[in-house]
């Protein structure tokens, strides 16, 4: 335990010495013995940008409400009194100075991802996984090597033949539709669309996570899932809507949205409005419909290469995790599962970057073989 307070009380020192530097403009003497953290904090116009979204974070309001939140009902190692106070470092860069101790079992490796396909409405298939420009049925079919594919036409085309775009786990992609809408896919996802859209609606489908930027017209967007549609005429929001998932979610960024609900259970329905910063949240299977203010930024952090969780399940953590990361995760008990957390950090770090950081603010354990990881107390 002397340990951790020494190695808390040593951060708290370097986040002393960097507010200073950015008050007098000495960047270069915060830790001149630690080459890393310059690393990894980098310029310091990003740090004061980051220090500035956090400011306003009540470090001992989260330390009580993680404490609450992970305490089960056996007595806990007192490392966890610790553990949100080290999640709100790693938030402000500071976190990756102190944990090149933790106990994470797992090798050196990046898995390959697999890149996200066309499967046009003749069932041809077209890997996305470099730059190409075709025409196809009087459409132009461009993929730029930025990740995004485009569907442009000639006013002529009459055809709304329906086309997929499959991203695996592992990666993201996006597309521009016929009419300029532009889409953002997370891994594990599914986009069903039309080449050119008709006259009366904009109809797409969505299986898995997608960004949606649509272009507005008087003609409605409508993003189809078996659980949830969503009716727009231009506006930005992200669906949620994993099929193994027990909630489907939207979240609204700008305009307005109307969001219907369809149960499982039987055959009725539910329809709310959403304006900005609402989030819908269904559940199929029970038919609840719970619709609450949200923090926009978080629940869109995917797009920015970012993975951030305020008070979230280690479950649904370790869900989101798996599937950009092509990984299949394992929990020893459900009680791990339970267990929230505080994680903010860019995907790029790797995976085995951001279990050490989880390993840090949680205590838990991991360990890979292949593909799978077990996680373990």
């Amino acid at each position: 335990m002397k340990e951790v307070e020494d190695k808390i009380k040593k951060a708290r020192g370097i986040a002393q010495q960097i507010e200073q530097a950015l008050s007098n403009g000495d960047w270069e003497q915060v830790a001149p013995d630690s080459p890393r953290l310059h690393e990894e904090v980098g310029i310091p116009v990003r740090l004061h940008e980051n220090i500035k979204r956090h400011d306003s974070f009540d470090t001992k309001k989260a330390l009580n409400k993680f404490i609450a939140a992970t305490r089960p009902k056996r007595r806990l190692s007192i490392f966890y009194k610790y553990a949100a106070v080290v999640a709100c470092l790693v938030m402000l860069g500071v976190g990756y100075y102190f944990y090149p101790t933790t106990e994470v079992t797992i090798s050196p490796s990046h898995l390959p991802a697999q890149s996200a396909y066309l499967v046009l409405n003749d069932g041809k298939q077209i890997k996305l996984n470099q730059q190409m420009q075709m025409d196809y049925n009087g459409l132009r079919i461009i993929n730029t090597n930025e990740g995004k594919v485009s569907f442009q036409h000639d006013k002529e085309v009459p055809s709304a033949s329906p086309n997929k775009l499959v991203v695996p786990e592992g990666t993201e992609y996006s597309l521009q539709l016929s009419d300029g809408t532009n889409v953002h896919l997370n891994a594990g996802s599914t986009l069903i669309f039309p080449s050119v859209f008709g006259k009366n609606a904009r109809v797409v489908e969505l299986s898995g996570e997608g960004y949606f930027d649509v272009t507005h017209s008087n003609i409605p967007f409508i993003v189809k899932n078996k659980s949830m549609d969503v009716r727009v005429l231009g506006t930005t929001f992200n669906m949620t809507a994993y099929p193994e998932d027990s909630m489907v979610t939207t979240t609204l960024l700008t305009g307005k949205v109307a969001v219907t609900c369809h149960s499982q259970t039987g055959s009725t329905t539910q329809t709310t409005i959403l304006t900005p910063g609402l989030q819908a949240r269904f559940q199929p299977h029970e038919g609840v419909l719970q619709v609450d203010s949200v923090d926009v930024e978080e629940q869109t952090a995917w797009r920015r290469g970012e993975f951030a969780f305020e008070d979230v399940k280690l479950g649904n953590i370790m869900t989101i995790i798996g599937r950009s990361f092509a990984l299949n995760v394992t929990f020893d008990t459900p009680e791990l599962q339970d267990i929230k957390c505080f994680i903010s950090i860019q995907r790029d770090k790797g995976y085995e970057e951001i279990l050490k950081i989880i390993h840090i603010a949680t205590g838990v354990n991991f360990k890979k073989e292949g593909n799978n990881i077990r996680v373990y107390k």
